[in-house]
């Protein structure tokens, strides 16, 4: 007789991914008390030697289930005492009443306790109330290019990720469009010397555009990626990685050999690599990609901090810790920010802002990883990140090694994932079609505020995730209002004296039909909305 687990977990209808547990049958109803039992020996053998133990994340979900387990074992001793005494005491009337009520509590409790609450989705703020400085050439400016002929994956046969399902020349046509509509260009060569020069008067270089040798670094976000072979989860896609490098190397000059493709706390899958080195051109060949895992080859490297380039973060309890940037981000000019338009299981929302968690050292774990940061997220770990608290995002976009050689930020949103570690899901509110969009700006907080607000318009990437609880576009407020934030920081992210001010306005659209923001209807502060269709 082979065993099947399927009696006793629910599934989601759409995924397929197990969502709890089922109570409704008979061997659950014996299990889950001895959980509860060995969730509580358990505890108690690993935390009574040692007390730190405690905040371990094992250890807090069996001090979660012994609790639960002894919540509902002392609700129904106490439901029976007061049975046996009102039925001494009261007569059978009372005594009926009261069972009547614990039944009740316990149908509820075993019918609803592990369903996931609905998502808090309204911003504090109400809608076009525009906070920050607006940055770009077009301040505030973000251009959203959509078209569904670029993904055609049918969602059971192969890989989203592969050719065949993604339409090449679509992506390299949104890709122009986003780009020339985001500089007011007319060309894709005008558009890159548009966003270079803008950049470099800026940093204090002049107004000149880019030049040979000048090092950039496109940072991806690789998280889903360890260094296995890929599934149906949420990757950077390789043809949106292609378009971009053929755009740099043919159209804006750039040689291969000064770009690097990083993420330093995982690895830059195959997939990538291998559709980026099968475009014709030598220069291609010379493209660099540094991941801290993954398969050896030519041109692939691993990262090495720079213990001259701290990042400080105000903790959680008032303690600052600096982590460290890596070499090639202080060797290079330039950045683009590539993230991924998704959400996240403990932060809310992956996009411009959190792609720099894979981009810090911490010399105690003598590797990079963003173990730390994870005290900034909004649920299930010790210090729950509110409105008002300081946060980890503002630093990592704020540093001049990150923030301050960034000139375009990308948000690849073709094939959009549940979260960081799920699969790739359709959109309900576009009659079940994948998301098949690309989004460009030159102001981090305006970008990310722009897919906030796409992402919390989809229930399907909202649904049951418990860090859409209210907070999750706190760390826009503390980006915003950097200089002046409203947990009342001082961001000295650089340890030189110097805060952080405004890294770019944030508001949230008048309403999910229309996706306006100020600037759409007319006003002189926050967002532009440019939608390309």
């Amino acid at each position: 007789m082979s065993f099947t687990i399927e009696p006793l977990v629910k599934r989601c209808p759409r995924t397929g991914r197990i969502t709890g547990i089922r109570r409704d049958a008979t061997i659950p109803r014996v299990l889950l008390p001895l959980l509860g039992l060995l969730a509580i020996a358990w505890f108690l053998l690993r935390v009574i030697p040692k007390p730190s133990r405690a905040a371990y994340p094992c250890q807090r979900i069996a001090a979660g289930l012994g609790a639960g387990f002894l919540v509902q074992l002392l609700s129904i001793t106490a439901a029976m005492t007061g049975f046996h005494f009102l039925q001494r005491r009261g007569g059978r009337i009372a005594a009926t009443c009261l069972a009547a009520a614990l039944c009740t509590t316990l149908y509820v409790e075993l019918a609803v306790s592990d369903e996931p609450k609905a998502p808090v989705l309204q911003p504090a703020e109400g809608a076009n109330h525009p906070i920050g400085a607006a940055k770009g050439v077009f301040p505030g400016r973000v251009t959203w290019a959509q078209d569904f002929n670029s993904t055609s994956w049918n969602g059971q046969e192969g890989n989203w990720w592969e050719d065949r399902n993604i339409n090449q020349a679509a992506v390299d046509k949104m890709l122009s469009r986003t780009l020339q509509s985001l500089a007011g260009a007319t060309s894709d060569k005008a558009a890159w010397d548009v966003l270079f020069r803008s950049h470099n008067k800026a940093a204090g270089r002049g107004d000149r555009g880019y030049r040979t040798g000048e090092r950039i670094v496109v940072k991806l976000n690789c998280n889903a990626d360890a260094g296995k072979p890929w599934d149906n989860k949420g990757y950077p896609s390789p043809p949106v990685v292609s378009a971009l490098l053929r755009q740099l190397v043919e159209t804006a000059g750039v040689p291969g050999a000064a770009i690097l493709l990083s993420d330093p706390s995982r690895a830059i899958g195959d997939n990538i690599y291998n559709k980026v080195r099968s475009i014709p051109g030598a220069g291609y060949q010379q493209v660099g990609y540094e991941g801290q895992s993954g398969a050896d080859g030519p041109q692939r490297v691993r990262p090495e901090p720079d213990m001259n380039a701290a990042m400080w973060f105000d903790m959680p309890g008032g303690k600052r810790q600096a982590l460290y940037l890596p070499r090639s981000f202080t060797a290079a000019t330039y950045m683009i920010n590539f993230g991924l338009l998704r959400p996240h299981r403990v932060f809310g929302v992956t996009l411009a802002g959190k792609n720099h968690f894979g981009s810090v050292y911490d010399p105690e774990l003598k590797s990079f990883k963003p173990t730390a940061l994870h005290a900034f997220a909004l649920w299930d770990y010790k210090t729950p990140n509110h409105l008002g608290d300081p946060h980890s995002h503002p630093p990592l976009v704020g540093h001049a090694n990150t923030g301050g050689k960034t000139f375009l930020y990308i948000l690849d949103g073709l094939y959009t994932s549940y979260n960081q570690s799920a699969p790739v899901v359709r959109w309900s509110t576009l009659d079940n079609r994948w998301f098949s969009s690309l989004l460009m700006s030159q102001d981090p907080v305006a970008i990310d505020s722009v897919g906030y607000d796409l992402i919390t318009s989809e229930p399907n990437l909202t649904r049951g995730n418990p860090s859409f609880n209210g907070n999750a576009d706190s760390y826009l407020h503390e980006e915003a209002l950097a200089g002046s934030p409203p947990s009342k920081a001082n961001y000295y992210v650089e340890n030189n004296g110097k805060a952080l001010q405004s890294l770019g306005v944030h508001q949230h659209w008048n309403n999910g039909t229309e996706k306006k923001y100020s600037r759409n209807l007319g006003r002189p502060q926050g967002i532009e909305l440019v939608q390309l269709r």
